[in-house]
């Protein structure tokens, strides 16, 4: 099973990722130092956004086929969606050569390693996202604004609009109102409503590494609605 986190920066997405690998989950997290055009991107983003865009999807490419472990439950903290929503953002009517580009790569991926089992939709306001990011400090989010933020959202709303639309199963999590810091209780909690939800055998799943007599997820044909 693979569920990957959908949110823009700052929302909670390795805090939460953390915190499911504290209770089991194989959990995948993406390196942005090793990507080499992300700080030129946000500088000069018309000169820079193909070859760092490309180097996103490629890279996901690489986390999900090297550290998905089959049998377990693999959590992404940065969704192939975030990617697509970062895409669109960056090119919108310019370049569609390039667009097409990555597209294409999108879709070979895709057809690949499949769509993921749930997407788990972390949100919180624009400023409260300003403030996170702010305390963290990253060189690649200094110049950051609210305006950006915010239209990173409304692209990844209508990803996840177009993903429920398609049957995919979505879960969102107010980040805001949840304390994920360290927060194992909470974690435990929806293991087991993620557990519950997909018929997976979570205490053998956590020892084992496997189910013994059924597969880990029952798909759905209808879309599944699921609330944190």
């Amino acid at each position: 099973m693979r569920i990957e986190l959908v949110g823009g920066l700052g929302i909670g997405k390795s805090t939460l990722c953390k915190a499911l690998e504290g209770v089991g989950f194989n959990c995948i997290f993406e390196n942005l130092a090793t990507n080499p055009f992300l700080a030129d991107c946000f500088v000069k983003p018309e000169d820079f956004r193909f070859p760092s865009q490309m180097w996103f999807v490629l890279s996901k490419f690489h986390e999900i086929r090297k550290f998905e472990r089959p049998g377990k439950v693999n959590v992404l903290d940065q969704a192939v969606l975030n990617v697509k929503a970062y895409t669109n953002m960056l090119f919108k009517d310019a370049d569609a050569a390039a667009l097409g580009i990555i597209n294409q790569c999108f879709d070979y991926m895709e057809q690949q390693i499949g769509q993921p089992d749930l997407l788990i939709n972390l949100k919180c306001s624009p400023q409260e996202q300003m403030n996170r990011m702010r305390s963290r400090n990253r060189e690649h989010e200094k110049d950051v604004k609210l305006d950006y933020i915010t239209e990173l959202q409304t692209e990844m709303n209508i990803l996840l609009n177009e993903a429920k639309t398609n049957g995919h199963a979505v879960m969102t999590i107010d980040t805001e109102a949840v304390y994920l810091p360290d927060n194992t209780t909470y974690a435990q909690r929806l293991a087991r409503q993620i557990a519950d939800r997909f018929d997976i055998d979570l205490e053998n799943l956590l020892k084992t590494g496997s189910t013994a007599d059924k597969p880990l997820v029952t798909h759905y044909a209808e879309r599944v609605e699921l609330d944190a």
